[in-house]
């Protein structure tokens, strides 16, 4: 469960986007030394919709940033079943202030920790290594800078909204740590090119010490492939059924 949780804690923060701009990310993440990428995505961007491809399970989620008062939105498409639902990052919002209330009253350090994290942070501006240090949780980070800065506002909307919804979907403990992260990584208009999230052992599932890394490679501009994905997944969202939250989550588990 840790390494699942673990690699959800990778992912959302390293999606970097520029709304104006078509590109696409793949990414990585492997669990300390083991040479197999323990999950693997592709995330595309085009025309300010964000479609993210979890290739070990072919699920597929699709964002549009709120405007105008209204709140993002996910779509969430299982293509093996040919259903898909919906989720607002308002509805998401009051469900993780829920789980921060309930993780302050554990006792597990790590619940409590990730409720309120309080990490010590450190910038090397000469190298780019971002630090997150706590004896819970320490994130590392390389970067670069980020030279789109008038793209960060919309940037780091995805990057809280996706953290929001991995939680959404199975985390035990809140996004907060991820969204401390993604702050700091606006704070000093860097994107990250791998990231490693270590988790001091016995803090959650009695394991010993827990790390993984993500890899992240960019190409700033879509191929062929990447677009016909993109007019694949546009066609699904118009034809397949559309089922609660519940359900959706329901009927995906039960078909692994």
């Amino acid at each position: 469960m840790l390494r699942g949780l673990m690699a959800w804690m990778l992912i959302v923060l390293l999606t970097p986007a520029a709304l104006a701009v078509d590109f696409r990310i793949e990414t990585k993440v492997y669990s300390g030394d083991e040479e197999v990428p323990v999950s693997q995505n592709t995330t595309l961007f085009q025309n300010g919709v964000v479609y993210d491809f979890v290739e070990t399970t072919s699920r597929v989620s699709i964002y549009r940033h709120g405007m105008n008062d209204q709140p993002g939105r996910f779509v969430l498409l299982d293509p093996n079943l040919s259903i898909k639902t919906e989720l607002s990052t308002d509805r998401m919002d009051v469900a993780i202030e829920k789980l921060r209330g309930w993780a302050r009253l554990q006792q597990h350090p790590l619940l409590v920790f990730s409720a309120d994290p309080n990490f010590a942070e450190s910038f090397d501006t000469e190298t780019g290594e971002l630090s997150l240090v706590h004896p819970q949780m320490t994130y590392k980070a390389a970067t670069k800078p980020v030279n789109r800065s008038e793209a960060w506002t919309d940037l780091r909307n995805y990057f809280d909204a996706y953290a929001k919804l991995n939680c959404m979907l199975g985390s035990p403990t809140p996004p907060t740590p991820r969204l401390a992260l993604n702050k700091s990584l606006e704070n000093h208009n860097v994107y990250p090119t791998e990231v490693t999230l270590s988790i001091a052992g016995n803090s959650l599932t009695g394991e010993g010490d827990t790390e993984l890394r993500a890899e992240h490679t960019f190409t700033w501009r879509l191929s062929k492939d990447d677009r016909a994905r993109i007019t694949l997944v546009d066609e699904q969202l118009v034809s397949f059924r559309s089922v609660s939250n519940a359900e959706f989550q329901r009927q995906s588990v039960a078909s692994k």
